[in-house]
């Protein structure tokens, strides 16, 4: 029997989740496969594994829903029928009530980060799982901790997962490579934020302002986010050239998963993202805004 982990690849709360499902399965001497996961992604993986698993464990962790997952129901129903699967999840789950229904066995909680959970049910007593655990909480809910957002820009400078993974559950929280791997992304990340304020609109979209803007694919979402959320807008939009869509807000009254929804995304009320079907680039970039902006618009979602 293997254990296959499906969990985010962008995050320390993903990737932590991935290390101490790692560190689990060398303790219960089970081969485990790793598929590094986003949202516009984990439907596709969960049709491939439904066609080739039986009898395995699957636990897919710091995923939530999203509206992708409806194309996948009758696979994912397949994998819940064939297979041991366990969804460890922190996510809002409004309107995922059929994917539940599927006979997954299903752990959450909004108090927690993913890693937590997985901790929890997998690791308790651990240390190291306990310190990977630690560390993303400190991360996934924006607490100030040096290393928790040293390790977000060793995963944000392209550091190879599978390498960063088996060195966190080994207890290996910080190496020679990683602070290689850190340097770098310093200068870069630099180099985003100008790219990001070069490329930045404003707009009023129902009563609330929102500053949008073009983002190198270097520049992670949370970093572009966060430096966008300082212009004091009540919420913020990251484009992508793929056409990927990150939504964070300053403004509580602001329900960002039902903006997500809009284009075929998901997340929480506080953090959300989406994909468009189509490539942004610096010839057409505002005009992909003001699409956006229009659509949030009409939908009424912000009242």
């Amino acid at each position: 029997m293997a254990l296959h982990c499906i969990a985010h690849k962008k995050d320390l709360d993903g990737l932590g989740s991935h290390a101490i499902l790692r560190r689990y399965a060398r303790k219960a001497h089970l081969r485990i496969v790793h598929h590094f996961a986003d949202y516009d992604d984990l439907a596709e993986i969960v049709v491939e594994l439904a066609r080739s698993l039986r009898g395995e464990r699957v636990v897919i962790a710091d995923l939530g829903y999203n509206s992708d997952l409806l194309s996948a129901r009758d696979a994912l129903s397949e994998l819940c029928r064939s297979n041991e699967v366990t969804w460890i999840d922190h996510h809002d789950w409004q309107g995922g009530e059929e994917i539940l229904k599927l006979g997954l066995r299903f752990i959450h909680s909004t108090r927690l980060c993913a890693a937590e959970l997985v901790q929890r049910e997998f690791m308790s007593g651990d240390e190291v799982s306990y310190e990977i655990a630690r560390l993303a909480h400190a991360h996934d809910f924006r607490e100030e901790d040096e290393l928790a957002w040293k390790l977000y820009d060793v995963i944000s400078s392209g550091y190879d997962k599978l390498r960063f993974v088996e060195a966190l559950s080994r207890g290996e929280f910080w190496n020679g490579e990683f602070e290689e791997a850190w340097t770098r992304y310093q200068l870069a990340k630099q180099k985003g934020y100008t790219y990001l304020e070069e490329h930045m609109e404003t707009f009023r979209i129902g009563g609330y302002t929102c500053a949008m803007a073009l983002s190198k694919k270097y520049l992670s979402s949370t970093l572009a986010s966060l430096h966008l959320q300082q212009k004091g807008t009540d919420f913020v939009v990251v484009v992508y050239p793929d056409g990927k869509l990150s939504f964070r807000r300053n403004n509580p009254a602001i329900n960002l998963r039902l903006i997500a929804q809009l284009f075929g995304g998901g997340g929480r009320e506080v953090a959300a993202g989406a994909k468009l079907e189509k490539e942004v680039t610096e010839q057409n970039y505002m005009k992909v805004f003001k699409e956006i902006a229009e659509k949030i618009e009409k939908s009424g979602v912000l009242g």
